[in-house]
């Protein structure tokens, strides 16, 4: 019994460093987009960003063994989870190159919130009273964030609550993807999503030929997705969910700690208040489920033994 629960917690332990690491590699790479709006319009961005983290990811998975066939990419819910990822990078690229990079970040924090709203309204989830309760203080920690006027909301929060939409409703596709569909096949989908979601942009805009430090940036930029995605594959894989879940919200204290370093910005009172709130109440509602689904388990089970 002890050997077991050693061996537990050490896949635990491997599974939160990866998530750590996992999301070190997503804050970089969006730090990093977001230094490159500088001179690049968004949909170039997206596109070689794109393009990089594809050539890399391919790399690190083929170091690893024989490479998924391409064909599971063609299966209607993956399409499905690959237009919700396009639509996600456009608009948060462009509220990126708009607003400071903490608030764009922690907004996009609020979508695990939302996907516990809508998988009960839409699926029928059982979410209870407490669960509800965070839900809406989440909620009305985003609207500390992106405070909106009477007038409605600035364009770049608006962009970045949809982004975060898009999150939520890309995630809950996730879901209803057969476990035949090979992991590797849904993560090139996403990319190739959001490559194709730039090329979609593009005549919006004008491309201008990146300057040798701005290549760099958009190669590190897809280095990081890489491993990022490779790292969070390897994470849930690894590890108890419930374990490594929480530590998602690392990421908050990653960008916020990069939009000072890089750019001198740091959220005032109310918005500090407002991340607070959503990684709070995310948190609380990850516990509220992990409750839910042990409970579920031992009533399944007959009671523990």
């Amino acid at each position: 019994m002890t050997v077991v629960q050693d061996g537990a917690g050490s896949a635990n332990t491997r599974g939160i460093l990866a998530m750590i690491g996992a999301m070190v590699g997503f804050t970089a790479t969006d730090a990093l987009m977001k230094v490159a709006t500088d001179t690049l319009p968004p949909s170039e961005i997206i596109v070689f960003r794109s393009l990089f983290g594809a050539v890399f990811l391919a790399a690190i998975l083929r170091i690893q063994g024989p490479l998924a066939s391409v064909g599971a990419i063609a299966h209607p819910r993956v399409f499905q989870r690959t237009i919700f990822e396009a639509i996600f990078i456009i608009s948060y690229v462009i509220a990126l190159s708009l607003a400071p990079f903490a608030l764009v970040f922690s907004v996009l924090q609020s979508a695990p919130i939302m996907i516990t709203a809508f998988a009960a309204l839409i699926w029928r989830d059982k979410v209870g009273w407490r669960r509800w309760s965070a839900a809406f203080i989440g909620f009305a920690g985003v609207a500390l964030v992106i405070k909106p006027s009477p007038q409605g909301l600035e364009p770049p929060m608006a962009l970045a609550l949809l982004a975060a939409l898009m999150v939520a409703g890309r995630d809950l596709t996730s879901r209803v993807i057969p476990p035949r569909v090979p992991g590797q096949a849904v993560t090139f989908a996403s990319l190739a999503g959001m490559g194709v979601g730039g090329l979609f942009l593009a005549p919006m805009e004008t491309w201008v030929m990146p300057q040798p430090h701005v290549w760099l940036v958009l190669a590190i930029a897809g280095f990081s997705v890489a491993i990022g995605c490779y790292l969070i594959i390897f994470a849930y894989r690894t590890a108890e969910t419930s374990a490594i879940s929480p530590f998602r919200y690392a990421s908050v204290a990653f960008a916020i700690l990069i939009g000072w370093l890089v750019w001198g910005q740091v959220p005032d009172n109310l918005a500090l208040i407002g991340i607070g709130l959503i990684v709070g109440c995310g948190l609380y509602m990850m516990h509220r489920e992990r409750l839910a689904q042990k409970q579920s388990r031992i009533a399944t089970d007959g009671g523990p033994v």
